[in-house]
C-alpha cells in the first residue's frame, strides 16, 4: 500500500504529547508582540519599540508570511455546543493570547494582585510607624522598670514583662534597620520580580498550548487525509478479492489498518478537545471545548535578519530572574562568610562551612550562567535552521504543485485514474503540510528567541518541534 498511514500514527504519538503542557502554565516562538504590547516592550535584535506582528510591513519577496488558513471545523461533539455568553468566544487570535491570559487567567490575575500589594508598599509611612512603636516599647520598659515590687513573684512578673517588651523592640529595630539600609526593599523588589517571571511564564504556556493544539489540528487533517486514502485502497482491495486476486486475510488486515487509524483519529480529537478546555480555562473563556484557533501572525524576514547574538544574550541574561535568583543567593553567601570570618578566628568550622557555602552557591551561579547561554545560543541557532528547512519545504511544495498540474491534465486526458489523481492530490497536500510546520516552528523558535531577549525567560517548552 503506498500510503504509509502507520507512519502518521507515530506523528499522532508526537503531538498528543504537545498537550502535555508544563503545569506552571496551569497554576496557573518567538514570534512578534501582541496587540497592545509595543508601548511596554522593546523586540530583540534592535526593534525599536518591540513592534508588533500586526505593525509589520506588507508581505513582500522578503517576507515570510504564514498563509491565514480556513478555520478548523468543529468535531460533530462541538456542534452540539450552544453559545452561553460573552465569555463563551468561539475564536482565537494568537495577537489577543496574551492579553486574554492577563485579564482570564485566575493564576495570572492572582498573580498581578499579589504585585499590586508589593506596589501599595509605602515605605517611608512604614519607617514612621515603626519608629513609633520602638518610642512606645521604650518608654513602657522604663514605666515597668520604676514600678517598685513588694514579693518575689511580682519582681518575676515584672522581669517577663520588660523581657517581652524588649524582644519585640528588638524585632522592631531590626526591621527599622532593614528599611534604613535598603534590604527590605530589595527583598520586596526580589519578591515583585519573581511574580512577575512567573507571570510571564504563564503566558508562556498558554502560548506553547496554542502552537501544540494547531499541531495537533494539522495531525488531525493528515489522518483525515490517510482514512479516505485507506478507504479507496480498501475499494479497490474488495473489487480485487471479488476478482479473486487476493486473499481474505489480506482483505481483513486492510480493514483492520481502516479500523486502527479510525481509532487513532478519534483519540486525537478528544485529546485536541481536552487541549481545547485547557486553553479555554488559561483565558477565562466558558468551559465547552470548541475553540478555533487564528493563523500564526507573519514573520519577517527582516527580524529575523535582526538578531544579533552576542547584545542579545546580554540583554537576556540581564532581564533573567533565574540569573537574578543565583546571584542573589550568591550574594546572601557571601554576605554570610564575610560576617562569619569577622566574628570567628579563620580556621573554625563555622569559617570553614560559611566557605564552602559561598563556593557551592558561587559554581551553581556559574553553572546557571552556562546553561543560560547553551539554551540561548540552542534557540538562536534554532530560528536560523528552522528557516534553511522553510526554504526548502517550499521548493518541495513548487515541484508538487507542478506534479499535480501534470497529473491533473494526464486525468483530463483520460490516461490515468481518479485514484492516481487522488493519490496526487495527497502528496500535494502533505507538501503543504511541510511548509505550514516549517512556518510554525520557524515561529516557535522566534518566539523563544522574542521571549528570552526582552524578559529573560527560557522555556524548553516553547521551542519548536
Amino acid at each position: 500500500m503506498r500510503k504509509q498511514w502507520i507512519a502518521r500514527l507515530l506523528a499522532l504519538v508526537l503531538a498528543l504529547a504537545l498537550c502535555a503542557i508544563p503545569a506552571l502554565a496551569q497554576t496557573e516562538g518567538a514570534g512578534l508582540p501582541a496587540e497592545g504590547e509595543a508601548s511596554e516592550e522593546g523586540g530583540p535584535a534592535g526593534e525599536e519599540g518591540g513592534k508588533d506582528a500586526a505593525e509589520e510591513p506588507p508581505a513582500s519577496s522578503g517576507t515570510i508570511v504564514v498563509e491565514p488558513g480556513a478555520p478548523t471545523g468543529n468535531s460533530a461533539m462541538d456542534d452540539e455546543l450552544v453559545f452561553t455568553g460573552e465569555d463563551d468566544f468561539r475564536y482565537l487570535a494568537f495577537e489577543d493570547l496574551k492579553a486574554k491570559v492577563l485579564e482570564g487567567s485566575l493564576t495570572a490575575r492572582m498573580l498581578e494582585e499579589s504585585i499590586a500589594s508589593i506596589d501599595a508598599m509605602d515605605y517611608t509611612r512604614m519607617y514612621q510607624e515603626l519608629s513609633s512603636q520602638m518610642s512606645s516599647l521604650e518608654a513602657a520598659q522604663m514605666m515597668y522598670a520604676q514600678i517598685p515590687v513588694s514579693s518575689p513573684m511580682e519582681g518575676a512578673m515584672q522581669g517577663f514583662v520588660i523581657s517581652n517588651l524588649a524582644s519585640s523592640y528588638a524585632s522592631l529595630n531590626s526591621t527599622v534597620t532593614d528599611l534604613a539600609t535598603g534590604k527590605l526593599q530589595k527583598d520586596a523588589a526580589a519578591a515583585r520580580r519573581q511574580l512577575k517571571n512567573a507571570q510571564d511564564l504563564t503566558v508562556v504556556g498558554a502560548e506553547s498550548l496554542y502552537f501544540a493544539i494547531l499541531e495537533l489540528e494539522q495531525t488531525k487533517g493528515t489522518l483525515q487525509r490517510n482514512l479516505a486514502a485507506l478507504n479507496r485502497s480498501l475499494q479497490e482491495m474488495e473489487l480485487r478479492y471479488e476478482l479473486g486476486q487476493i486473499s481474505a486475510l489480506t482483505l481483513e488486515q486492510v480493514k483492520n489498518g481502516r479500523a486502527s487509524l479510525q481509532s487513532s483519529l478519534s483519540t486525537l480529537e478528544m485529546n485536541l478537545r481536552r487541549c481545547k478546555l485547557q486553553m479555554q480555562s488559561m483565558i477565562g473563556a466558558g468551559l465547552n471545548g470548541s475553540l478555533t484557533l487564528g493563523p500564526l501572525p507573519a514573520l519577517s524576514q527582516e527580524l529575523v535578519n535582526a538578531m544579533d547574538y552576542k547584545p542579545d544574550l546580554a540583554e537576556a541574561k540581564d532581564r533573567s530572574y533565574d540569573l537574578f535568583a543565583a546571584k542573589k543567593k550568591l550574594d546572601e553567601a557571601s554576605d554570610t562568610y564575610d560576617d562569619t570570618r569577622a566574628g570567628y578566628a579563620q580556621d573554625t568550622y563555622n569559617v570553614r562551612s560559611a566557605r564552602h557555602t559561598y563556593e557551592a552557591a558561587l559554581y551553581e551561579y556559574k553553572m546557571s550562567e552556562q546553561n543560560f547561554e547553551m539554551n540561548f545560543r540552542s534557540t538562536f541557532d534554532s530560528v536560523k535552521d528552522y528557516q534553511q528547512v522553510l526554504n526548502s519545504a517550499q521548493t518541495s511544495l513548487a515541484y508538487q504543485e507542478s506534479a499535480y498540474a501534470s497529473m491533473e491534465l494526464k486525468y483530463r486526458q483520460g490516461t490515468i485514474s481518479r485514484n492516481a489523481l487522488s493519490d496526487a492530490e495527497d502528496d500535494l497536500a502533505e507538501a503543504k503540510d511541510a511548509v505550514e510546520t516549517a512556518r510554525r516552528n520557524l515561529f516557535t523558535a522566534y518566539r523563544t528567541y522574542y521571549w528570552a531577549v526582552n524578559y529573560g525567560v527560557m522555556s524548553s517548552g516553547q521551542t519548536g518541534t
